[in-house]
């Protein structure tokens, strides 16, 4: 037997064996055939793996359901690129499935292997496909355990080093950022629960502490509830360990507890309905007290950042902005701002540089942001009100999100944040600080809370239907682009937290309940950073 006749056997063709000599034909006949085999392999390799991500797509971001039902119930949006791929792998599967089938029941094993072959490479193909269409997923490197209940809701965080430590209602944990494993845990003491906690210490435009100077403590505010938060716990950052408790005297008795507890050098201040206490940051012992600038005016919020240290003191249409040397308890300066009305409202947004936002709500509703030197000296002060996104009016986001803070964001010499949502639309914007100019202002593809920074570049997640994507967005010029989408159940909308810590982008939620774990870390896309 020729060579060409023997390998039109192993294929399996079904006519008789020439007795004369091969025709040219049969060979290219041959190879056709091989070909169809590999194109049907393929084929079904695709239709299969477009099925199986769709579908499992569809349960694991939206629970099996979008759309509009029959009974005229409404699902939410479908995940991304799910309805090409099933239609698509529909009516490529119905005969390319079925036909690959029969290919691998008939005689020849050079066909059968072509097929398998086929359809290896259409499984990666569809794989590949299906990422165009869907977009990169941002796999979960680790989740903590979710909470018991939903009264234990997240109350501050910290992060300090490759460590992120989340204050809970009854309880201080800490968490490797690398891993999740829990390096310790602290309990609120008897059956009080926290009710208020001091700044993040790593967060953007915190100073690095010079040395002798006292680190690594946070406070945790404590009591029966927010209206009775009268006790103080020190936390040592590194190990857990509880340095002292103690009941403060004269509790601030404002509605909002946030703004009420720093440390700043060697001091831990808490601020009290008669002023701001300053005690030693890891025995507790009182150095200092400090009184409002006047009879007719109260502290109302303190803000810390390494040895900086600056409080706001309330006044009957005006504020003072008091910067304090955390040392001594002795004022460095004071600048006293003038407003039009009594029921203004103001945020501190950074302690170093100092900058404050206050506004006047209303119809006529307006914003300003004011910017102070090293020696008190208001060196800008700009509205953050007036923006327009999509033709709707809106002003700078400046509002804080339970025990997450401002979402707006201080470094480089930019105060970059997000506008209020219009019609489920934001933009990010950016402002320089040393003469308030717009820098540049990014509309965003849906509803957008959570920023943070990093090196030259800022991190938000856009709330999108139905998975929520991380974004970056160069703090120089504005550009914007998508490192990914979030798994279903990773973030609670409005009511969490991004930080990066260690190497990874870590999400903090208001509750660990039956949907969301309390803290997610997200493996961050090889581009990012």
């Amino acid at each position: 037997m020729s060579a060409a006749v023997y390998a039109q056997a192993e294929i399996g063709e079904d006519y008789p064996r020439p007795s004369g000599p091969l025709s040219a034909a049969r060979p290219g006949k041959a190879a056709r055939r091989l070909i169809i085999a590999l194109i049907v392999g393929v084929l079904a390799g695709a239709a299969i793996m477009l099925q199986v991500k769709g579908w499992g797509t569809l349960a694991g971001e939206a629970g099996g359901a979008c759309g509009s039902g029959d009974d005229g119930a409404s699902y939410g949006a479908c995940p991304r690129g799910i309805t090409p791929a099933l239609v698509l792998s529909f009516l490529i599967g119905l005969p390319a499935v079925p036909f690959a089938v029969a290919l691998l029941f008939r005689r020849g094993w050079i066909r059968r292997a072509i097929v398998v072959i086929g359809a290896a490479a259409g499984l990666l193909a569809g794989q590949a496909l299906f990422a165009v269409w869907h977009g990169t997923d941002l796999p979960v490197a680790w989740a903590a355990p979710r909470d018991s209940s939903n009264e234990l809701a997240t109350v501050g965080v910290w992060t300090t080093g490759d460590s992120l430590v989340r204050i809970r209602a009854d309880q201080v944990a800490s968490y490797a950022a690398a891993t999740g494993r829990a390096r310790w845990t602290l309990a609120v003491p008897g059956t009080d629960t926290a009710c208020a906690a001091s700044a993040n210490p790593g967060a953007p435009g915190a100073s690095v502490p010079a040395a002798g100077v006292t680190a690594g403590v946070g406070l945790v505010g404590y009591g029966q509830g927010e209206s009775t938060c009268d006790h103080v716990m020190a936390v040592d950052l590194a190990t857990g360990r509880q340095l002292w408790t103690e009941q403060i005297q004269d509790p601030y008795s404002g509605n909002d507890p946030a703004g009420t507890l720093a440390v700043s050098g060697p001091a831990a201040v808490v601020l009290t309905a008669g002023g701001l206490a300053g005690v030693d940051a890891r025995t507790g012992a009182q150095r200092w007290t400090l009184p409002a600038p006047s009879n007719e005016c109260a502290f109302q919020q303190l803000a810390a950042s390494g040895t900086s240290l600056v409080a706001v003191a309330a006044c009957d249409a005006s504020y003072y902005v008091v910067a304090v040397d955390p040392a001594t308890g002795k004022k460095a300066w004071q600048s006293r701002v003038s407003e039009t009305s009594d029921s203004y409202q103001f945020e501190i947004l950074s302690a170093r540089p100092v900058v404050v936002n206050d506004g006047v709500p209303g119809p006529r509703e307006t914003s300003q942001v004011r910017v102070f030197s090293a020696a008190g000296a208001m060196t800008a002060s700009f509205s953050v009100s007036g923006l327009t996104v999509d033709g709707q009016d809106t002003s700078l986001d400046t509002d804080p999100s339970h025990g997450f803070g401002a979402p707006d964001v201080v470094a480089g010499g930019l105060l970059v944040g997000p506008t209020e949502a219009s019609d489920g639309k934001s933009a990010l914007v950016a402002f320089r600080l040393s003469d308030g100019r717009r820098q540049w202002l990014v509309p965003t593809p849906d509803e957008v809370h959570e920023v943070s920074a990093y090196g030259g570049e800022m991190l938000l997640v856009d709330e999108s239907d139905p998975a929520y994507s991380l974004e970056e967005v160069s703090a120089e010029t504005g550009a914007l682009h998508s490192l990914g989408y979030f798994a279903q159940g990773v973030l609670q909308s409005g009511d969490s937290g991004l930080y990066p810590v260690g190497g990874q982008d870590i999400i903090v939620n208001l509750n660990g309940d039956t949907w969301n774990p309390p803290v997610a870390a997200l493996t961050p896309p090889a581009a990012k950073g």
